[in-house]
């Protein structure tokens, strides 16, 4: 019964983070892009903030911290640069039709994580989980 609850709310906080997502991008880019600039820094800020937080001092329990803390530093390097390399944007003109898609990736790309996240939290075993 734990397991279909796991499911169903795992499920629905996807749907509603797409939903989310795509009623941003539909909007009038003037409030799309006002939207953006205050819930970008708010995610991160929540992100590393639990990170660093949380998941970092537990992982440092359990590893030496010349390996946990490269650990991090060399993911926070390469998601950098993925990110930059996925949003290059070389174009002059402004209405660039190749890079304008680029919302539509990372909205795909974070629906795939955040079902496929979801997915793997349901099916790993409680006493597998330090929470």
């Amino acid at each position: 019964m734990i397991l279909a609850y796991i499911i169903v709310f795992s499920l629905l906080g996807s749907v509603c983070a797409v939903g989310f997502a795509s009623v941003v991008l539909l909007l009038r880019n003037k409030l799309s892009s006002m939207l953006s600039a205050v819930l970008i820094p708010y995610s991160i800020g929540t992100l590393l903030g639990a990170a660093f937080l949380g998941m970092i001092p537990e992982v440092l329990k359990r590893l030496p911290s010349q390996g946990a803390l490269g650990s991090v530093l060399a993911g926070i390097v390469a998601f950098f640069v993925l990110e930059k390399l996925t949003l290059w944007r070389h174009c002059h003109e402004h209405p660039c039709e190749v890079h304008s898609q680029a919302g539509a990736l990372i909205l795909v790309g974070d629906s795939r994580l955040e079902i496929s996240t979801s997915f793997l939290r349901a099916v790993t075993p409680a006493g597998a989980r330090s929470c």
